[in-house]
């Protein structure tokens, strides 16, 4: 009996081997026929797929860049006079060879092999270029050769790389030094005493944004107000603080003029208010006396050099005194890089011709502003007769 058991266990578990095996060797089966019919499939699928492209027409392939042509920029700029090169660039070619060696570092780029790298001085030509007529990028990608989104590119970092290197060196406070002599100067050519610059505000056409345009709206125009104090010597300055004033100025620099104190002040015109930093001339109603006419005389003549350089800043970049298509948060980068330009064209003696002096677009007159203060209005009567002290020496 128990041999006969252990027969029927021999048994069984001999079966259950031979069916386990034998369906392992269906699967495996299956699976192979299911590999082959697939590798079919895709074979005809191709076939077909390759018959349907054979009776159509092959597509266009779009091509990497399109030829353009830099003749204008390799055999004709480098044979411009000093004199070309100020009526095309605004800036003669040593003042181009400047920008070119202190912006390097920030503009060159390295080629790829894809293409090459655009040089540093198309980036800054091309940016001048732009600056000085305003035109469109497609314009300035025509001329220098370049595709218009390089052109762009290209005047957004030339425009970031002047604000971030050169600002900082040519737009800066005086040193107190330097405040002595802004001093004597307006007090020896306009005779007008302890000032320390004028202060001004230009207007910007700008392309109004989607968001609220009625606010940059100013009578006929859209504009962005920029404004800066000004030396003797037609450069643009960075503003100064009152609160700073002490620690800026010096109190060492304020005079006495018949018990009053007279701190170095700025001069504007009626858009301003009264302060003791800050004087502005009477408001002529047609009733002033000769003393108050001669005082707004006297601080209307001082106040010229402010005017004067916003007539040079957009003469030379008149991207300021036509409309500027950039975006309203680009608009002052733009205005900061042409005072900063401005002020190295100054610096090293740029030709200005006299026919880019045009009249201004914008020739809005100023709203007056009546806010005053007692210190403010007992400092400009003590220049008064200071003035008339002085006329009658």
């Amino acid at each position: 009996m128990e041999t006969a058991t252990v027969c029927s266990s021999f048994f069984l578990s001999l079966i259950r081997k031979n069916r386990k095996e034998d369906y392992k060797f269906k699967a495996k089966n299956r699976f192979a026929r299911l590999r082959r019919m697939k590798k079919y499939l895709m074979a005809r699928n191709n076939l077909l797929l390759m018959n349907r492209r054979s009776n159509l027409q092959p597509a266009e392939r779009r091509i990497w860049s399109k030829p353009r042509s830099r003749n204008w920029w390799d055999c004709i700029v480098p044979g411009f006079t000093d004199a070309e090169w100020i009526q095309n660039f605004r800036i003669n070619k040593e003042t181009f060879d400047f920008l070119k060696e202190n912006l390097h570092d920030t503009l060159v780029k390295c080629d790829t092999p894809f293409r090459k790298a655009l040089t540093v001085d198309l980036k800054i030509a091309s940016t001048l270029w732009q600056l000085a007529s305003n035109c469109e990028y497609r314009t300035v990608a025509h001329l220098f050769g370049i595709a218009r989104s390089t052109a762009c590119s290209a005047f957004h970092d030339v425009i970031t790389s002047i604000n971030e290197t050169l600002a900082p060196r040519f737009i800066r406070n005086p040193t107190k030094e330097k405040f002595k002599d802004i001093i004597d100067g307006f007090q020896n050519k306009w005779g007008f005493p302890n000032t320390i610059g004028a202060i001004d505000g230009t207007h910007i056409p700008i392309l109004a944004p989607k968001e609220v345009p009625a606010d940059y709206h100013n009578r006929a125009f859209i504009p962005l107000f920029y404004r800066q104090l000004l030396t003797p010597h037609i450069r643009f300055g960075m503003s100064i603080l009152t609160e700073q004033r002490g620690n800026v100025v010096g109190n060492e620099l304020d005079k006495r003029f018949n018990n009053t104190t007279i701190t170095p002040f700025i001069i504007g015109d009626a858009a301003y208010p009264l302060m003791p930093w800050l004087i502005k001339p009477f408001r002529d109603n047609g009733a002033l006396s000769a003393e108050k006419r001669y005082f707004n005389y006297m601080l209307s003549r001082a106040r010229m050099v402010v005017e004067n350089a916003f007539g040079r800043l957009k003469g030379r970049w008149r991207c300021l005194m036509k409309r500027n298509d950039s975006s309203t948060l680009f608009v002052p980068d733009v205005a900061e890089c042409c005072c900063t330009l401005h002020n190295i064209c100054e610096t090293f003696l740029n030709e200005f011709p006299e026919e880019w002096l045009e009249q201004e677009e914008m020739n809005n007159a100023p709203i007056d502003c009546q806010a005053a203060t007692q210190t403010g209005e007992r400092v400009r009567n003590t220049i008064i007769n200071y003035l008339l002290q002085e006329r009658e020496q």
